[in-house]
């Protein structure tokens, strides 16, 4: 038999095809399955894929220059809503923005990590001590950051 002559049928070959199909289809429904499950927030492989919480109170104020202050709610919605806070990969770019509630404050949920809590945009004069802020957050871990907010408003 020459070396370019095609083989002759081993008895076999039918089974072996019908394993190498199944074979590709597994592989084919695994690969999927992967993708799916990384297009979605990645497979749960530990402790570091479940997010963390950035939480705190946010008092905005004086929110009008003369005593007693009697300002509609609807106002105190509107100063919040004029300084919502962003935050940051330090030094990158922001990668969440939260307008903070006046009664419940603000809640967000992160990835673990070190985030920046840039500087709220400024109405005016006034501004915030407490911001910037570094923080890090850790999976599955709650922290607190509180922030007051000088309207400059004398």
């Amino acid at each position: 038999m020459s070396f370019f002559s095609p083989q002759p049928h081993l008895s076999g070959m039918p089974e072996m095809e019908a394993g190498r199909a199944l074979f590709i289809f597994v592989l084919v429904i695994i690969t999927v399955a992967v993708a799916i499950a990384l297009n979605n927030g990645g497979l749960n492989a530990g402790p570091g894929s479940v997010n963390a919480t950035l939480t705190g109170n946010v008092s905005i104020g004086p929110l009008c220059p003369v005593e007693p202050c009697t300002v509609p709610r609807d106002q105190i919605i509107a100063a919040f809503a004029a300084r919502p806070i962003s935050i940051a990969t330090p030094g990158g770019p922001i990668v969440a923005s939260v307008v903070a509630d006046p009664d419940t404050g603000y809640t967000v949920s992160l990835k673990p990590g070190t985030y920046t809590v840039v500087d709220i945009r400024h109405q005016g004069i006034g501004g915030s001590r407490d911001l910037p802020r570094t923080v890090t957050l850790r999976s599955g871990e709650t922290v607190w950051l509180n922030i007051s907010i000088d309207t400059g408003i004398r």
